[in-house]
């Protein structure tokens, strides 16, 4: 079955933030975990770079629109405040950069989970991040770390928007998060 995933919209303005900690990195980066299309993840990988609210399966499009057009609260403001390494699936490590606490993202988190439960989107337990390159290379993504980090600096990070992506990567509409 497929999944449609709901992810921030970031301005151009804020990915050059992104952008520039990737700047001395000098091959392509993929965010596609593996276990998607593990042959052609660099090919599908055209999500830009984004935090995600929640996923769930396609079958729930049409009652995730109708939520998500019901939302109205307002810009939230957060801030990007480390770089880390996890362990995923497959053998894989992903580089994330961390988003600290906030309340008002949960709050929109749990919009959708209470209505399409999901454990993984479960806001008392989900860490926002961002993913900046998924790899089964520990070496490769560890000396990828060690760049990002020494020009790392803590950021913030306005949202208004949202995107719902037929994932991987077609984009089936954009929400604002005030319905005004």
């Amino acid at each position: 079955m497929s999944r449609i995933t709901l992810i921030s919209s970031l301005k151009q303005d804020e990915l050059k933030k992104i952008e520039k900690l990737m700047t001395e990195i000098k091959f392509k980066t993929c965010k596609v975990p593996y276990g998607v299309d593990d042959e052609h993840r660099y090919d599908i990988d055209n999500l830009p770079y984004h935090f995600t609210i929640f996923a769930t399966d396609k079958i729930n499009q049409e009652e995730l629109i109708n939520l998500a057009k019901t939302i109205n609260i307002g810009k939230i403001k957060l801030k990007v405040n480390k770089v880390f390494l996890k362990n995923s699936k497959y053998d894989s490590y992903i580089l994330y950069l961390g988003i600290e606490n906030n309340q008002k993202l949960k709050e929109l988190q749990s919009l959708f989970y209470s209505k399409f439960p999901k454990e993984p989107y479960n806001p008392q337990n989900f860490k926002f991040h961002i993913t900046l390159h998924i790899d089964k290379d520990y070496c490769l993504i560890n000396n990828l770390q060690e760049k990002v980090l020494e020009v790392f600096e803590p950021f913030y990070l306005e949202v208004d928007k949202l995107i719902l992506f037929d994932y991987p990567g077609e984009e089936i509409t954009k929400f604002s998060l005030s319905n005004n």
